[in-house]
């Protein structure tokens, strides 16, 4: 008991006192970097796989598939539209036992004056592979074709996914100021009011013929 004592006569109480505040702040700081890590780490996790898609294909063989997009009431606008869709080749365990490529096409009906493009990935903005066309059939109505360039293929020995994000603007008039509607707005509004924009994403698919 004495030697304990002799002990901590030696200490500094001062000094134990800075050096234990000093070894808490430490432990807490660690304590913080470890949460932060941990938290980037489930947001990474989180935004790579639960963003869920507005349409997806499951091409698990030959085959044509198509999603159709109502425009109803849609006014012009300073934001765009934008919606994600996925093509995978497995659905519910079941995976294509050949190699397909697939095509995208997206059909409109021209009854507004929208720009649509089409991204491969979650989010607008890239590379533009993609030809416009217009067709017009015995009705006398007339569509607009966005064909995707890109023709991409999935192998049957690996489940495959890809995404894209169909980009939708209707502009303001180029008199409008996207703060404050102005009067010609306005009447560009009540013009399309009532209209109905029709959209058709087309998916093909095709089996690999070796060469």
């Amino acid at each position: 008991m004495k030697g304990l004592k002799k002990i901590f006569a030696n200490f500094d109480l001062k000094e134990l006192k800075n050096y234990l505040f000093l070894s808490v702040l430490i432990l807490l700081l660690i304590i913080a970097i470890s949460k932060i890590k941990i938290t980037e780490a489930k947001y990474e996790t989180a935004k790579d796989a639960s963003i869920a898609p507005d349409f997806a294909f499951f091409i698990v063989d030959v085959s044509t598939q198509n999603a159709s997009i109502r425009l109803d009431n849609i006014v012009p606008s300073a934001t765009p539209r934008t919606y994600t869709f996925q093509v995978s080749n497995f659905k519910d365990g079941k995976r294509a036992n050949v190699d397909l490529t697939y095509s995208i096409e997206v059909i409109t009906t021209t009854n507004l004056p929208l720009n649509i493009k089409l991204y491969k990935g979650l989010t607008a903005g890239g590379e533009e592979d993609y030809t416009y066309t217009i067709t017009q059939n015995d009705d006398d109505v007339y569509f607009k074709h966005l064909l995707y360039d890109d023709v991409s293929t999935m192998y049957y020995n690996a489940n495959a996914t890809d995404n894209y994000t169909l980009w939708i603007d209707f502009p303001l008039p180029s008199s409008s100021s996207s703060s404050a509607p102005s009067s010609s707005s306005m009447v560009h509004e009540e013009a399309y009011a009532g209209t109905i924009e029709l959209i058709d994403i087309e998916i093909r698919a095709e089996q690999v013929v070796a060469s």
